[in-house]
């Protein structure tokens, strides 16, 4: 009888239990629809992107100054001949088949397409159009999702956007959460496993618990047809290694962050092909100096100038890409210091504004009052000063990595980190470019960068302007290679041989503003 009884309330309690935790899911669920999708864009409005369908057909662009496929200078007087969506011909003032529609060049400049090579849409599909718009014929998303599989599929049919690859969801491991976790609003008592399931529904990130997991879960993604495995910074190395050897088995690119016990002699023999960010290089090193800059600026920074040679060695030796995402590095040192001043220069009304606004209570906003990153600067005059000078060497840092690396050859992808604080996509890449200008990099380097760089890695049939290359096109009314500025100056963009002039450009970045317009409830007019 006891012994009944007991299993009885064993049972209740348990029951008592799966529901406690059926409950945590539902509010969970519950908070993320209700919270969590707003603040990655999911409630704006969509534009019509349907009124910007345009026809293929055979075009000639005459008397333009093209990039040369060495992308060094420009070649003055060409004809080039697109039919098919592909790019015929480029002769010097060559003939014109009849039939044609034709492109006054005269006193323009023809480059590739551009490429993002480090974009995030999240759930904002209206930045598809900005990208165009800004002459962005190709976005690499670095944490894709089945919704992005969803795009990609109906760009190829003939939407409106840029070439669109779409790496897998970021890869982690549940034993690299644990920093993260203290700081989400979730109870305390709630299981592991549902705090890891809420991180990857809210953040859409992949998480296993070991590496046999890891290795299936890299295969599912290629078997459901992404384009490239994306490695978070919270995986083991057992995991991020097998990952790895995963890729390599099936030839498909990877791209991520190094983990925190990533060593950086590894470069030399690690089977990945693109660091995410040059930050993950720097922040290598910070473990490794194993002391705070801010305590020894002149010291971290000599630390990091003996490092540059074997490390930009390695990556040579191994042919490893490095993503840019400069100017959201510079812009984060602003950000904390002169926060009014910085956002009044970036396009505001072109981003999500449910992006924009965040969630004031995680940080995750953009505006004045409640951006994270001005937490930052501490309060009294000390703590501002001592933070300013840790800022000032962290961006120092990377410039001394980013010239070194370009310097010695080592590829750089023009990558933005797109929707993160203030990086507005599509404009954002235009930025990014000027950055790289500014530290070092030619407008020749700065342009291969965003062109025949990435088309070579991912053997995209782009980024070069020769015969039997895919007609991704940007027609300037100025020379980039006089001015990296000037690959702002779009006159038309020919996106996969569809030819969008100026005014159906304006009218793209018209239709997003009302869409953000009409679904935004926060005053943005002090920050334009």
């Amino acid at each position: 009888m006891q012994k009944n009884t007991i299993m009885t309330w064993g049972l209740r309690a348990a029951a008592v239990i799966v529901g406690l935790v059926a409950l945590a899911a539902l509010a969970l669920t519950v908070y993320i629809n209700s919270v969590w999708d707003p603040v990655f864009g999911s409630q704006t409005e969509l534009a019509d992107h349907a009124q910007f369908a345009t026809d293929m057909e055979p075009i000639a662009i005459t008397h333009v100054s093209v990039l040369s496929p060495d992308g060094k200078e420009m070649l003055a007087d060409q004809t080039v001949l697109l039919d098919d969506g592909e790019i015929i011909s480029v002769a010097n003032d060559g003939p014109v088949p009849k039939g044609m529609t034709v492109i006054d060049g005269q006193g323009k400049y023809l480059i590739p397409g551009l490429t993002d090579s480090h974009a995030h849409l999240h759930r904002s599909p209206n930045d598809l159009l900005l990208y165009v718009a800004n002459g962005v014929t190709q976005i690499r998303s670095m944490n894709g999702s089945s919704a992005d599989l969803v795009l990609r599929e109906e760009i190829k049919n003939g939407r409106i956007g840029p070439h669109y690859y779409v790496s897998s969801p970021s890869m982690n491991s549940d034993e690299g959460w644990g920093p993260v976790k203290g700081a989400l609003p979730i109870p305390s008592w709630m299981p592991e496993r549902l705090h890891i399931w809420f991180i990857e529904t809210a953040f859409n990130h992949e998480s296993t618990a070991t590496t046999e997991q890891a290795v299936r879960e890299a295969r599912e993604f290629i078997e459901r047809g992404y384009d490239g495995l994306k490695l978070y910074g919270f995986l083991t190395m057992d995991s991020f290694r097998a990952i790895l050897d995963v890729a390599e088995e099936f030839d498909i690119p990877t791209a991520g962050h190094l983990p925190d016990a990533f060593p950086l002699s590894e470069l030399r023999t690690t089977k990945l092909n693109e660091i995410g960010h040059l930050e993950e290089i720097y922040k290598a090193l910070q473990r490794e100096f194993a002391g705070s800059e801010s305590e020894g600026r002149d010291t971290f920074l000599a630390f990091v100038d003996s490092r540059k040679e074997e490390i930009i060695g390695d990556l040579l030796a191994n042919d490893i890409a490095v993503h840019s995402t400069l100017w959201y590095t510079e812009s984060l040192n602003e950000q904390i210091f002169d926060l009014d001043s910085k956002i009044v220069e970036v396009q505001l009304g072109y981003a999500n504004p449910g992006i924009v606004k965040g969630h004031p209570s995680s940080g995750t906003s953009w505006l004045p009052g409640f951006n994270k990153f001005q937490t930052y600067a501490g309060n009294t005059p000390e703590e501002i000063a001592r933070n300013k000078e840790f800022w000032d060497v962290r961006e120092k840092a990377h410039y001394i990595l980013l010239k070194a690396m370009v310097d010695g050859g080592v590829t750089i992808l023009a990558g933005t980190d797109s929707n993160g604080w203030l990086v507005v996509p599509g404009f954002s890449l235009h930025d990014e470019l000027q950055s790289l200008n500014l530290v070092g990099m030619s407008p020749a380097q700065t342009l291969y960068s965003a062109t025949a760089a990435p088309a070579r890695l991912i053997n995209n049939n782009a980024g070069v302007i020769e015969a039997g290359r895919r007609a991704d096109l940007v027609l300037l009314n100025e020379d980039p290679l006089a001015n990296i500025e000037n690959t702002k100056s779009i006159d038309t963009v020919i996106l996969n041989g569809r030819v969008l002039d100026r005014s159906k450009l304006n009218a793209m970045l018209e239709a997003v503003a009302e869409a953000n317009a009409s679904s935004r409830n926060f005053d943005i007019s002090l920050y334009q």
